[in-house]
């Protein structure tokens, strides 16, 4: 059988290793020049033609001097975060967040606004992100990418999105809508994956080579990480843990709308349990009873948390079933998966403790390796962040391999 080569050119190797100094930089600056050319094995020469080429681009820049040990004190270069900018779009079902973020990760400004249904909530991103990048006050060339977090699932290397029924679009060329006004690189991705891009880049999966993020709201969702890398499936709709089964959680039927554990875990499924456990025992329940004022049908997840920490028997048996099935399901995917950690978010997540603590004690209980569980720091940032990693990871790629022809296969 014949062989396959990688055959590249010195024009391939000349990116590869100013993609090696960049990252680099970024990961140990203010560095010298001889201590890059030590990390990298590169030669000092060849280092500083590309340290030279990467501040004319504006990548890198001279911050001082580090301390002498004899000789002429040796300058220290950085990264700057500043040479580019990004949008990124958080798109939910009612509302759309976006920001634009310099290169760092850093969010430069920030704006909201409602959203709907249906193509007009195409119009309505392309309009707010108009408005980011006037406001930011930068010319065209520093826009780097647009970086969006959808409630679906995507498709064609997050250029399409194939089905978000919360926003009413299917199989939408989103990528296409987006560049017609913006003619730059197009990421979209579920939003719960965006957040564990997040985590990996800036968060608490940093450094971390298996893990998961889980968001625990309006749904139930997880993003699974694999070698510090977003698993996304074969139709990128790895993560769908809301539709897994843990126990006896009613007749088996097909599910069009919220899967078998998020109708007992999530938030609208714990407020829909709280309210039929109150009609069902009119005498109890009595503190969620007078939070509410007697109006059951203003019951959400956080009046039945609320309710449960001030003692309510009735909310404490609803949280703690809650937390039964969660620790549960991170159980499963502690066997499943063997991760090092689990990054919590979503609305329920703001229950901090009351929270965690339950589903770190079954976990324990049940896995033989128990990973470590957190709350997401990220939080309402996690999505936009997330979304413009995707766009950077887009750019790194093609700059590292779109020289790369293959012979013999």
């Amino acid at each position: 059988m014949p062989q396959r080569v990688l055959k590249g050119s010195a024009k391939l190797m000349q990116k590869l290793n100013t993609s090696l100094i960049l990252e680099t930089i970024k990961e140990s600056g203010p560095i010298s020049r001889a201590e890059l050319a030590k990390r990298t094995r590169l030669s000092n020469p060849a280092v500083s033609t590309l340290i030279s080429r990467l501040m004319e681009e504006g990548l890198v820049e001279e911050i001082g001097t580090a301390d002498s040990t004899g000789g002429r004190p040796a300058r220290l270069l950085q990264f700057n975060p500043k040479a580019g900018y990004l949008i990124g779009v958080d798109i939910g079902a009612n509302l759309m967040s976006g920001a634009v973020v310099d290169m760092g990760g850093n969010i430069v400004l920030r704006r909201s606004c409602p959203s709907t249904k249906g193509l007009r909530s195409a119009d309505i991103l392309v309009s707010l992100m108009e408005e980011l990048w006037a406001q930011a006050g930068q010319p065209a060339e520093k826009l780097l990418g647009v970086g969006l977090g959808i409630p679906g699932i995507t498709a064609n290397n997050g250029q399409r999105v194939s089905y978000a029924p919360a926003i009413g679009w299917d199989d939408f060329d989103i990528g296409a809508v987006v560049r017609a006004r913006f003619p730059v690189p197009i990421f979209a991705d579920n939003d719960v994956n965006c957040l564990a891009r997040a985590e990996v880049w800036r968060g608490a999966l940093r450094h971390v080579a298996n893990g998961a993020a889980l968001t625990i709201g309006t749904g139930i969702g997880a993003a699974i990480v694999i070698d510090g890398r977003v698993y996304r499936g074969s139709q990128g709709a790895a993560g769908e843990v809301g539709f897994w089964l843990l126990g006896a959680l009613g007749p088996i039927e097909k599910r069009t709308g919220f899967g078998h554990l998020e109708s007992t875990a999530a938030g609208p499924g714990i407020a829909l349990q709280a309210r039929e456990e109150l009609r069902r025992s009119p005498q109890s329940g009595a503190i969620l009873r007078e939070m509410v004022e007697g109006d059951l049908e203003r019951i959400t997840a956080k009046e039945v948390f609320a309710a449960a920490r001030q003692g309510d028997p009735l909310s404490q048996a609803v949280v703690n079933r809650a937390t039964e099935y969660l620790g549960i399901l991170v159980a499963n995917m502690a066997s499943l998966l063997n991760m090092e950690k689990v990054v919590i978010a979503g609305g329920l997540s703001r229950t901090g403790e009351q929270l965690l603590a339950p589903i770190r004690s079954i976990v324990e209980q049940l896995s033989p390796y128990p990973p470590e569980i957190e709350l997401s720091q990220l939080q309402e940032d996690a999505t936009i962040l997330g979304a413009v990693s995707g766009v950077l990871e887009l750019r790194e790629s093609s700059i590292q391999f779109s020289h790369l022809s293959w012979e013999g296969f």
